[in-house]
């Protein structure tokens, strides 16, 4: 039960942030304080602090205007000090992470009277790697080429590469750069940081001699000293995937606040699927005896070796012989690919992988679990000499022991995608996808991936974390959870609620869907429509965003528009993200107009108050892409048990994006303007009531 003290700290803390700042209590946001307080207050525990509630997951839709940080924060921070856990907040976007950091809750923090401490946890991807940065000077001053497994970490003849490493020395021994990627001053060439940045697995820890120095521990030592971490979805599902509690504390000492929630099951998704490119691992295979005869050259005899050369020589053999089967088994599927001559797939209809392909993945899969027995035994043998030996060994050790972490990384990696193609899925189970895309130098790129999600975050993640606060503006259809709750895995015994918005759309927008003649499953007929209408249809705007379906499309109606229309256009792909928004407000700031063109990532996590966005036009419903593998293969299954998959899934999640679209033009209560969709239709199929009613209560117009 929450404590009447709590309760009156979280009520205080409100009363004082609304007073200091001016602000209205509203209505929704008032309730959305009470919803997360009530959950997580009430979570029962043992006499060590342990949950025993099984309910212990608060799910709130709220939508733009709502306040939802200020919500969250209030209501959470200061129930997860007083119970001594940590909070999370977790996002999907960059911009919203640091827009929580360095704006939301340090106003939170100076005007609620909370005082609570905050940190911003990122991967060790995001940090210069000292021991590697110091590799990699050495190789290039003493003219010889540092020793890399991976192909793409090899160092390039770059001249300014060298440059920038020199200078990454000079401005870390001045203090003037804390090893932060994000804190650099330029923009860093994705090739160049890969060559002085690292990851879990070939990080030595403890053991580095760079370790008391480094960055990324300094950091993480921060965030393990703080009241409430902001991360996002993708470090918590790297964690989760690592056991919990590897980067970020255990799930078990934890209360998340999943924000912009409605990405999680992707994000999951993602983190669970499997690849492996068939010509590079042939290559990096035939690698691994000169490797590991340097190795010997250089440490001698260690973890089985030499003796054991022979052993690593002729099982990387056998599977680069197996890998050629798998080449001429999988390469005769070619001629049944989809797509483009540069973007050809072949999926596996409702994922099944014919028997001649399940036995040489078995075959494949045994042999990649005996190489990464062996590999892991050297590993092992190398990290326990580390500690006993004297500077010049320990030397060599600190550079051999993360080029064979890499080995056996990428060996696991192999074995999980084997094991996934190997493996018949149980009949009744939602199978998993897999696909073949074919590239060019007749290389196949094998994927799998789960076709859902739901046990795997319910057993890595809700059976354990504390409690947990999933929000977004897009969770429910019409109130109902029920789609997202099972995507999920969360129970209907937890708390849900959806807000009603503070806007009064009916009196503050208006929808529009124009008369058109051309129905947009006929894309270059709905294209050219689209041209003549466009520059009409925006006259009026001051700041314009349109959303396109895909690039083809975008490129087809720019290059079909009127020169002076497109003077005024700022067009993803041409410049960067946050540079497109910077020239957009900074031409309707001097009085010109400007219109955005983006795709799927301007429909969301951009703020475009007042006149920078007062006419939004969605050029067609978002329908998935049909080619989607894994969304094609959760089709078919659905359809196999008698569903319908576009009633179930394509509906609903067109549905989802559409009302983030038309959540870029009401920011404030104060904000007027258009939506405008370019598809008939909503008007004249079945499901377009549907996707109408889903949207905000907007005016509608349809001409």
């Amino acid at each position: 039960m929450l404590e009447d003290a709590l309760k009156k700290e979280i009520q205080t803390a409100y009363s004082s942030l609304l007073s200091a700042k001016g602000y209205k209590a509203r209505a929704c946001q008032k309730q959305m304080v009470a919803d997360i307080a009530n959950s997580i207050g009430n979570i029962e525990v043992d006499d060590e602090g342990q949950r025993i509630t099984e309910e212990n997951i608060c799910v709130v839709e709220a939508g733009t205007g709502t306040g939802k940080t200020i919500a969250y924060a209030i209501a959470a921070l200061p129930i997860a000090k007083a119970l001594s856990k940590r909070l999370v907040i977790s996002t999907a976007t960059i911009a919203l992470q640091e827009q929580i950091v360095y704006v939301d809750l340090p106003d939170i923090m100076q005007h609620s009277g909370l005082e609570l401490s905050f940190a911003l946890a990122k991967g060790r991807r995001r940090y210069l790697c000292l021991s590697k940065l110091d590799q990699v000077l050495q190789a290039t001053q003493s003219g010889s080429q540092m020793l890399a497994f991976y192909d793409e970490q090899m160092i390039a003849s770059d001249e300014s590469h060298q440059v920038l490493f020199e200078a990454m020395l000079t401005e870390l021994g001045r203090g003037q750069w804390d090893g932060d990627r994000d804190n650099w001053q330029d923009e860093i060439d994705n090739g160049a940081w890969l060559q002085v940045s690292t990851d879990h697995v070939q990080c030595t820890g403890r053991r580095c001699s760079h370790y008391d120095n480094c960055y990324f521990y300094k950091a993480r030592e921060q965030i393990h000293r703080v009241d409430c971490i902001v991360t996002n979805h993708d470090l918590v599902m790297a964690d989760m995937m690592m056991g919990g509690g590897a980067v970020l504390p255990a799930p078990e000492e934890t209360i998340y606040i999943f924000d912009e929630g409605h990405h999680l099951p992707d994000k999951a998704l993602n983190h669970f699927a499997g690849f492996l490119q068939v010509r590079s691992t042939q290559t990096w295979l035939e690698q691994i005896p000169g490797h590991l005869k340097q190795l010997t050259e250089q440490l001698g005899t260690i973890g089985g070796l030499p003796m054991a050369l022979q052993q690593y020589a002729d099982t990387a053999a056998n599977l680069v012989q197996q890998l050629e089967q798998v080449l001429q088994l999988f390469g005769a599927l070619r001629p049944q690919a989809e797509g483009k001559d540069d973007d050809l797939s072949y999926r596996f209809p409702g994922g099944q992988v014919e028997p001649a392909g399940r036995e040489i993945s078995e075959h494949l899969y045994q042999e990649n679990k005996r190489l990464l027995n062996h590999l892991t035994l050297l590993f092992q043998a190398i990290e326990d000499d580390l500690g006993e030996t004297d500077a010049g060994t320990k030397e060599r050790l600190e550079y051999w022991l993360p080029v064979v972490a890499a080995m056996m990384s990428r060996t696991e990696a192999a074995t999980s995608v084997w094991q996934a193609y190997k493996t018949q899925d149980v009949a009744g189970s939602p199978p998993t996808a897999r696909w073949i895309n074919f590239r060019e130098a007749d290389e196949l790129l094998i994927q799998s991936s789960p076709i859902t999600v739901d046990d795997l975050l319910y057993e890595s993640l809700w059976s354990r974390c504390f409690g947990a606060v999933i929000t977004s503006a897009t969770l429910s259809m019409d109130g109902d959870f029920s789609r997202y709750r099972n995507k999920i895995g969360i129970s209907e015994k937890n708390h849900f609620r959806a807000l009603a918005s503070p806007f009064n759309y009916a009196q503050q927008a208006v929808l529009n869907v124009p008369p058109m003649n051309v129905d947009p499953r006929n894309a270059d007929a709905h294209s050219d429509a689209v041209v003549e209408m466009l520059p009409e249809l925006l006259t009026a705007a001051k700041g314009g965003l349109v959303l396109f379906a895909s690039w083809r499309q975008m490129y087809r109606i720019s290059d079909g528009l009127p020169e002076g229309f497109m003077r005024k256009v700022l067009s993803q792909g041409n410049y960067a993200k946050s540079e497109i928004l910077a020239q957009h407000k900074s031409q309707v700031d001097q009085g010109q107009q400007s219109i955005i063109f983006g795709l799927a990532s301007f429909a969301e996590g951009i703020d475009l108050p007042g006149d920078y966005c007062d006419h939004v036009v969605i050029i067609k419903i978002p329908f998935a892409v049909p080619n989607d593998p894994v969304g094609a293969t959760l089709s078919e299954w659905i359809e196999s048990k008698g569903g319908n998959s576009f009633q179930e899934v394509m509906v609903p999640d067109a549905a989802l994006r559409m009302v983030q679209a038309c959540g870029r033009l009401l920011r404030t209560e104060q904000d007027t303007g258009y939506v405008s969709i370019l598809d008939r239709r909503l008007l004249t199929q079945r499901y377009g009531n549907l996707l109408l009613n889903a949207l905000p209560p907007f005016k509608k117009t349809f001409g």
